[in-house]
């Protein structure tokens, strides 16, 4: 069985880390989609 490649950019990881502790603050620069959700 050959060894697998990751398919994964660090860069894209590394700048999606950093949102994640923000992402669920409704006070943070995601607050519209905080205000939109309940019209989902």
């Amino acid at each position: 069985m050959a060894a697998s490649t990751p398919n994964v950019d660090p860069s894209e990881i590394a700048k999606f880390e950093a949102l994640a502790s923000r992402w669920w603050d409704p006070h943070s620069e995601f607050k519209p989609l905080h205000d939109i959700n309940p019209l989902r």
